[in-house]
């Protein structure tokens, strides 16, 4: 058999039954038998939790709220040729509204519970004017999601973290961050999840490919009503299940 010379074996750890075997630049694995088994392609999900929130949770399933973002993702993927190396969630907390912060706080340690990776940023006020009165009235801005998702999906990128990364949002205001993908780590692709409501027109022409958001994905991809996390308790809110 022509075997060319890109390809090379790497001998095994003594006692060990597995070897590893390149074939054009893929590695393989190989047991005793011959048998030979194409690396996984390694998937970072990139989560933007507002986005996903205010089209998908907040109204059409509200009851769908306390969702699990690792199950999600596996749920995106083809678990015989992808693994999922990766998950963040990228979102910011209202402080101004003490109870929807405390449930929020509660289910990023759901999360964390389950592997996600929080990456938080902050609202900042505004001052707008009343189109009808013309009054001014303060308004909470959420800021840094976008840029806290390009530096970290970039980051990753140029540390080898993922073969393909996922962008879960409808935002086209993160368009951008493939076209850089692509030019500091062409190798590496991107796909965009859309969630329901959403059109992600722009997003989407800027990646490799998408898909959309079932929802039957996001029934079966529930956390449980409990959970033991850290020595303490984790009960979803009341409506979130």
């Amino acid at each position: 058999m022509y075997i060319p010379a890109s390809a090379h074996w790497c001998l095994p750890p003594p006692n060990s039954a597995f070897g590893i075997f390149f074939a054009w630049g893929l590695p393989f694995e190989s047991d005793l038998i011959g048998n030979f088994e194409m690396a996984k392609t390694r998937i970072s999900v990139y989560i933007d939790g507002f986005n996903l929130y205010h089209s998908t949770l907040q109204h059409t399933h509200p009851d769908c709220r306390w969702l699990n973002l690792t199950e999600l993702s596996r749920r995106l993927i083809n678990p015989k040729t992808e693994e999922i190396r990766n998950v963040y969630y990228f979102s910011a907390i209202a402080t101004w509204l003490p109870q929807k912060a405390e449930k929020h706080l509660l289910y990023i340690q759901a999360l964390r519970s389950v592997g996600v990776k929080d990456i938080l940023g902050k609202f900042s006020v505004r001052e707008r004017k009343c189109r009808l009165c013309g009054g001014l009235y303060e308004s909470h801005e959420e800021k840094k999601t976008d840029i806290n998702i390009a530096i970290t999906l970039l980051g990753d990128a140029v540390a080898d973290k993922f073969d393909t990364a996922l962008i879960l949002s409808g935002d086209s205001d993160l368009a951008p961050v493939a076209a850089k993908l692509r030019q500091i780590c062409p190798s590496k692709k991107i796909g965009v999840i859309v969630p329901k409501g959403q059109s992600a027109m722009k997003l989407k022409q800027s990646a490799d490919f998408f898909k959309k958001i079932q929802g039957k994905d996001l029934r079966k991809s529930l956390l449980p009503d409990q959970i033991a996390y850290k020595n303490k308790t984790i009960i979803a809110p009341q409506g979130w299940l």
